[in-house]
C-alpha cells in the first residue's frame, strides 16, 4: 500500500509540475490566475531568489506588505527621506542559546517576527526586526546565541553561527546583554563569549545588562546580590534603577549595595573598584588586541561597563515595557533605514518557513527537527482579498521521521498545523489559513520470506 501511495504522489507531483510551468509561462492576461500562487518543484531552489517573486506581481498592494513578498522587496529598497525629527537606534541583542532573545525582540516589537522555541540555537543568523513608534525607529538584530568553538565543531554548526553575534557588534549603537536567570549553572557569571565582545567593543558601542526569565525565581533581595557580581558592583557613570516588584519603588543599585555592605568588605571594594577602573581604562583605548582582551577579561565573572540594568520577563511580558521606554529615550537624531511600515528586513516566506522549523523544534524530538527543510507549496489570497491560505510541505526521508511526524493518529502535525497558524496570524495580522502535508520520500522494502522444502518423512 505505502508503495502505491508513494508513486501515486510521484505521478501528481509530476502532473502539478507540469501544470505549474504551463500555467506560469502561457497564461493570458485577462485570467487572474495569481491569487493563487502555486509553488511546486518548479519554484524550489536551495536559496530564495528575486526571480521567484515573479508570481506574486499581480498580488494587490495591501496594507500589510508582508502579505504579498514582492511589494515587501520593493518597500525594502525605497529609500526614507531624511527628517530632522527623526530618530533611530540600532540594537543587538546578545546572549547565549535559549537564553529568550527572539522571545524578547517578538514582545520589544509587537510581533511574531523572530522564531521562537525551548531547543537552543533556533536562531541560525542575524535576522533584523524594525520597530517604528512615533519618530523614533529600533533596529534589532537578533543574533545567534554565542557558542563555544569546541561546541560548534562537535554539534558541526554552520560559520553564521559563530560569526553572526561578531559581525552584529559592529553595526549597532547599543549592545543588550540578556542573562538567563532560570538557569542556576549559568546565572552567576557572564558567558566569556560575551565578555570579550563586551570588551572588545567597549570603546565605541555602549551596553546595558537585562536579566531574562524573572518569573522562574523567588523575588528577593538576592537579586541585588546577583546585579552585584555581574556589573561588578559598579555601573558605567551612572546610577542604575531596578524594580523588583509592582508594589516595590525603584531603589538604586548602589544605595543598596554600600547599605549592605560591612565596614571591612568596603575596603576590599576600594580595591576592586580600583582594579575595575584600570580594566574600563584600557578597554577603552584604541588598537585594543586579543591577547589583551584575554588577559583582561580573566577571572571575572561580570562586566563593569554596563549603562544600566533592567529585569524582565519576556515570555510573559514583564519589564518590557521599561526597557522600551529606555531605548527609545536613549535613541539619537538620524535618518530611519526603512518604512514605517517595514517590521522586518527578510523574505516574508523565510520569515513563514522560520516559524514552521521553531513549530518542528518544539514538538519533534531529538536532532529529528534541525534536519528538516520545509517548503511553501501555494500562497493564496482569497476573492475578498479577506484570508491568506499557505499549503508547506515538508519530506520524510525515512519511516521513523514519518511516523514521528505524523504523531498517533495524525495528532502531532495538526496540534503543529494548529500553532504554525496561530504564529503566522501573529506575524501577518491577518486571518490566515495554513496547512502543513508530509510527503514519504522512502520505499517500503518487504523482505523475502524464505521458502524451504519439507522433505516427507518416510519412516510415517
Amino acid at each position: 500500500k505505502l508503495i502505491l501511495l508513494d508513486s501515486l504522489l510521484q505521478e501528481f507531483q509530476m502532473i502539478s509540475t507540469v501544470i505549474c510551468k504551463s500555467v506560469l509561462l502561457f497564461r493570458p492576461p485577462q485570467i487572474r490566475l495569481s491569487r493563487s500562487i502555486f509553488l511546486t518543484s518548479v519554484c524550489r531552489k536551495s536559496k530564495i531568489s528575486d526571480k521567484d517573486l515573479v508570481p506574486f506581481q499581480a498580488l494587490p498592494d495591501l496594507s500589510n506588505p508582508a502579505l504579498n513578498p514582492i511589494s515587501h522587496a520593493e518597500l525594502l529598497k525605497v529609500k526614507v527621506a531624511p527628517s530632522i525629527h527623526s530618530k533611530v537606534l540600532r540594537v543587538a541583542i546578545l546572549g547565549v542559546p535559549n537564553s529568550g532573545k527572539s522571545t524578547l525582540i517578538n514582545k520589544l516589537v509587537g510581533h511574531h517576527i523572530c522564531p521562537e522555541s525551548e531547543k537552543p540555537n533556533t536562531t541560525r543568523r542575524n535576522a533584523k526586526a524594525i520597530l517604528t513608534t512615533g519618530d523614533t525607529q529600533i533596529v534589532f538584530l537578533d543574533t545567534p546565541g554565542v557558542v563555544t568553538d569546541d561546541a560548534a565543531s562537535k554539534f558541526k554548526m554552520e560559520k553564521a553561527l559563530l560569526l553572526d553575534p561578531e559581525v552584529s557588534c559592529r553595526e549597532v549603537d547599543l549592545l543588550v546583554v540578556l542573562q538567563d536567570v532560570s538557569n542556576r549553572f549559568l546565572r552567576e557569571a557572564i558567558n566569556r563569549k560575551v565578555l570579550r565582545l563586551l570588551c572588545l567593543h567597549y570603546r565605541d558601542v555602549p551596553s546595558v545588562l537585562v536579566l531574562n526569565k524573572m518569573d522562574t525565581i523567588p523575588k528577593s533581595r538576592r537579586v541585588f546580590d546577583l546585579i552585584r557580581k555581574l556589573t561588578c558592583n559598579r555601573l558605567d557613570g551612572e546610577q542604575g534603577q531596578v524594580k523588583i516588584s509592582k508594589h516595590d519603588s525603584k531603589r538604586s543599585v548602589e544605595t543598596y549595595l554600600k547599605r549592605k555592605e560591612r565596614a571591612d568588605e568596603e575596603e576590599a571594594a576600594t580595591a576592586d573598584q580600583k582594579d575595575v577602573s584600570d580594566i574600563l581604562e584600557i578597554a577603552g583605548r584604541d588598537g585594543l588586541t586579543e591577547e589583551k582582551t584575554s588577559g583582561l577579561i580573566a577571572g571575572l565573572l561580570g562586566w563593569p561597563g554596563f549603562r544600566d540594568v533592567f529585569t524582565v520577563s519576556a515570555l510573559n511580558g514583564e519589564g518590557v515595557d521599561d526597557l522600551k521606554e529606555y531605548l527609545l529615550r536613549v535613541a539619537e537624531p538620524g535618518t530611519w533605514n526603512y518604512s514605517d511600515n517595514i517590521k522586518f528586513d527578510d523574505d516574508p516566506r523565510n520569515i513563514v518557513i522560520n516559524i514552521i522549523k521553531s513549530k518542528f523544534m518544539d514538538h519533534l524530538p531529538h536532532h529529528i527537527p534541525y534536519l528538516l527543510q520545509p517548503e511553501i507549496q501555494m500562497w493564496e489570497i482569497d476573492d475578498n482579498w479577506s484570508k491568506i491560505t499557505i499549503l508547506a510541505s515538508v519530506d520524510a526521508k525515512n519511516k521513523n521521521t514519518f511516523r514521528v511526524l505524523l504523531g498517533p493518529k495524525g495528532s502531532r502535525i495538526k496540534k503543529m498545523s494548529e500553532e504554525i497558524q496561530e504564529s503566522l496570524i501573529d506575524f501577518f495580522s491577518y486571518e490566515v489559513h495554513f496547512k502543513l502535508s508530509v510527503i514519504p520520500k522512502f520505499t517500503n522494502v518487504v523482505k523475502e520470506t524464505n521458502t524451504r522444502t519439507i522433505k516427507p518423512d518416510l519412516f510415517l
